[in-house]
């Protein structure tokens, strides 16, 4: 609830420089380390505070603004314990004349501060608003029960309550139909007042806000939200904030060394699975169970760069790419099969790997073919072979020096990506396939890409478009600046006048990795 500072303050500005605040209040339990705001007066335009009333389960803070020449500060007198949080009723009273502030509760004992630093004499609140169990805003709502709430200018108004013969409910000024109410029904354990039964909420469409529905909530299930009516006016008393979906760390996986690649697939019948490529001797494949990815086989590797999933048929395969030719009698593949009988992959077809960074796996008029993505020789495309099933090299794409290879369908085209990491000038090419040739051909080159780590063909409309996301910049400058990583990566666009992709926008990445073309809703 809250209302301008001019309704109270209706020919002087200035707050007074002697008051008390009397409330009382009934305070459920409160986590340790929670704030809950009951009075605050709050500057319109710049969302200063200038004067509130906090507390926490242990403490009662009175916040206000200083001023002098050196400029503005907010001030605080904190009282210790004044034991609210025990879900009981409580009548407070603090009062402030010029240096001395002063707590009374329950009509006991008054707990004075001399603050170094005075109320202000000349507090203006021009422009201001009062806010009753807020500061504007959701952080530090209140969140109990208050019976009266009044602001008295003047010195201390406790002996306008105290002595009384119910302290803890003394009265001041309450309205006249909470007034007569009285104590704990002798039917009734859990709610103390009948009152706190008889608030309506109204569920459902926004409902009229008049005198007749005037102080009665409204709940909208669609926002979440909690409002009061108030004059002619809904206001927001509880809202759900308003948010996107994000995404939270579910589980950690403790791999063996650093994880240079991951590959996800299901295999039918068996489950989700989850390949890690290692950098030292050993990658793993994990398994969704019960919610979470376990253990499920240890797969010998030597500088594992990236996995690749694909089936042949009902066959169904695992190629690893390995960065560094190993060593004369060390053990080495780079195709694995699942075994339907054991559920394990086992090896199934070696390749000397030459510094593979990446395998793809895609179809062309049913055949299926296996690029290899390597780092210092020609690049190879290996095709499936039915009769003798293996994987053979029918033919070899270029550029040499590979950091990427992708294989992209762009209309009608199967188009073949490759990556260089040349330092001197990193570029891409792009290569379809000819149909009659039956071979890739070199189509496009001279594309700059820096660290090229993904790729991905979209459609909007007719219009055709090819993003690629770079990870790492080559030049000497820009790794000096330890800045090398934060790049543009690029979208083209098919310019089919000039049979050629161009560049249409840039997008600043801090070291992108993966590309992903959606669509959004309307």
């Amino acid at each position: 609830m809250s209302f301008p500072a001019s309704r109270i303050f209706s020919r002087c500005d200035l707050f007074p420089e002697e008051f008390s605040i009397v409330v009382t209040l009934r305070v459920p339990n409160l986590p340790a380390k929670r704030n809950e705001y009951l009075l605050t007066v709050v500057a319109e335009d710049s969302d200063l505070l200038l004067l509130g009333l906090r507390f926490s389960p242990s403490q009662l803070h009175f916040l206000f603004l200083s001023e002098d020449v050196a400029g503005a500060w907010q001030t605080r007198v904190s009282f210790r314990s004044p034991a609210l949080g025990d879900s009981r009723w409580h009548t407070l009273v603090l009062a402030v004349t010029a240096g001395v502030f002063s707590l009374t509760t329950d009509c006991g004992l008054p707990l004075d501060i001399m603050a170094d630093v005075p109320f202000p004499a000349t507090l203006s609140v021009r422009g201001a608003r009062f806010f009753i169990g807020s500061r504007r805003r959701a952080k530090g709502l209140f969140t109990g029960l208050v019976r009266q709430l009044v602001l008295l200018p003047g010195s201390d108004a406790t002996p306008r309550l105290c002595p009384s013969r119910n302290a803890p409910l003394a009265v001041l000024s309450i309205p006249r139909v909470l007034r007569a109410l009285t104590g704990k029904p002798e039917d009734n354990e859990v709610l103390k007042y009948p009152y706190e039964t008889n608030i309506r909420v109204t569920l459902g469409p926004r409902p009229p806000c008049t005198k007749v529905e005037d102080a009665q909530f409204w709940f909208d299930a669609g926002r979440k939200g909690l409002y009061l009516c108030v004059g002619n006016e809904w206001v927001s008393v509880l809202a759900a904030k308003e948010r996107l979906d994000y995404v939270e760390e579910h589980q950690k996986l403790l791999t063996s060394s650093e994880t240079l690649g991951i590959e996800v697939f299901r295999i039918p019948q068996a489950g989700l699975f989850v390949a890690t490529a290692n950098r030292k001797a050993t990658s793993a494949v994990y398994k969704w169970t019960e919610g979470k990815f376990v253990s499920y086989q240890s797969i010998p590797t030597h500088q594992a760069q990236a996995w690749r999933h694909f089936t042949i048929g009902k066959k169904i395969f695992l190629a690893v790419a390995i960065l560094n030719q190993i060593e004369k009698g060390q053990e080495f593949f780079c195709h694995l099969k699942m075994e339907h009988r054991k559920l394990k992959f086992t090896p199934y077809q070696k390749h000397l790997p030459h510094s593979a960074r990446d395998w793809e796996a895609f179809e062309v008029d049913g055949e299926p073919l296996v690029p290899g993505d390597t780092h210092n020789i020609d690049s190879v495309i290996y095709k499936w072979k039915p009769g003798n099933p293996a994987l053979r090299r029918p033919t070899r794409p270029s550029p040499p020096l590979v950091l990427r290879l992708g294989v992209l369908q762009c209309g009608a085209l199967l188009i073949l990506v490759v990556a260089t990491p040349s330092t001197a000038r990193p570029q891409s090419a792009l290569a379809p396939l000819h149909p009659l040739l039956g071979s890739f051909q070199l189509f496009q080159s001279c594309l700059p890409t820096f660290g090229a780590a993904d790729w991905e063909v979209f459609h909007i409309g007719e219009r055709i478009f090819l993003a690629v996301a770079n990870s790492h910049s080559y030049d000497v400058e820009m790794q000096v600046q330890n800045d090398s990583y934060v790049i543009n990566s690029v979208i083209y666009e098919l310019n089919v006048t000039a049979q050629a992709f161009v560049k249409f926008q840039d997008i600043l990445t801090c070291r992108g990795r993966g590309l992903h073309a959606g669509r959004a809703e309307g």
